[in-house]
C-alpha cells in the first residue's frame, strides 16, 4: 500500500484546520488582551477606593494630631532673623 496517495487526500482538511487554528489563536489573543486590560482597570479602581478610604480616615481622625506634632518640631528649630543681621 502506498500511503502518500492517502496523505494527498488529507491536504484540504489540513488547510482547513490550519485556518481554524489561526482564527482560534487570534480569538484567544484578543480575549487574553481584554482580560489583562480588565485586570489592570480593576486593580487601579480597587487601589483608588482603598486610597480614598484611608485618606478620608487620616484626614478626619489623625491629621490634626500629626499637624500639631510637625508644627512643634519646626518651632524647636531656631529661625534666623534677617532683620537683626
Amino acid at each position: 500500500m502506498n500511503y502518500t496517495s492517502y496523505l494527498k487526500l488529507l491536504e484540504p482538511l489540513q488547510e482547513q484546520l490550519s485556518g481554524v487554528y489561526s482564527t482560534a489563536t487570534l480569538v484567544i489573543s484578543i480575549l487574553l488582551l481584554l482580560w489583562v486590560i480588565n485586570f489592570v482597570v480593576g486593580f487601579i479602581s480597587k487601589i483608588y477606593t482603598f486610597g480614598k478610604s484611608v485618606g478620608g480616615f487620616y484626614r478626619s481622625f489623625i491629621h490634626r494630631y500629626i499637624r500639631i506634632f510637625i508644627y512643634s518640631i519646626f518651632n524647636l528649630i531656631p529661625k534666623k532673623n534677617k532683620a537683626l543681621s
